[in-house]
């Protein structure tokens, strides 16, 4: 696609579960990587959506090019949302981002007690953020309650 691509010509990429292609091995962690590096270039912006930071750990043994590689994704993203989460994983994510204590406490107490709610980090600074939806993206997107109910989703 980016071949064929116009100058100029942006796209938004969102890769929900990352840790699927993570798991397909060292070169498909090397694509994955050269893809976020090249989008700078590109002015694509490429959206990653893991579930808990050790899903960048399940990428092979512990020692391997595709875990460096995975661990490293989680620095060469600029901008993070952090939804809530609880205590065992927001204590991966102060140790694996450097969370201040204030910062991990929101991610595991705060944004735990709202839907919509995240820690953003952008660059070196944090942001509490409170996401509103309008009725039309509430239907769109809360897909759980559909499940729950037995409906689609």
């Amino acid at each position: 696609m980016r071949e064929i691509a116009d100058p100029g010509d942006l796209r938004i990429v969102v890769r929900d579960e990352t840790w699927r292609q993570m798991r397909l091995g060292a070169e498909a962690m090397k694509s994955l990587d050269a893809n976020l590096r090249l989008s700078r270039r590109d002015a694509d912006v490429q959206v990653l959506l893991a579930h808990k930071p050790s899903d960048m750990l399940t990428a092979g043994d512990a020692t391997s090019q595709a875990v460096a590689i995975a661990r490293d994704l989680l620095h060469l993203c600029d901008v993070k949302v952090l939804h809530g989460q609880d205590q065992a994983v927001g204590d991966e994510l102060g140790s694996m981002l450097g969370l201040t204590p204030i910062a991990q406490r929101l991610v595991t107490g705060w944004a735990v007690a709202g839907k919509g709610r995240a820690l953003w980090l952008v660059g070196d600074r944090a942001f509490k953020v409170q996401t509103v939806l309008t009725g039309p993206e509430l239907r769109l997107t809360y897909t759980n309650e559909a499940l729950a109910a037995g409906g689609p989703a």
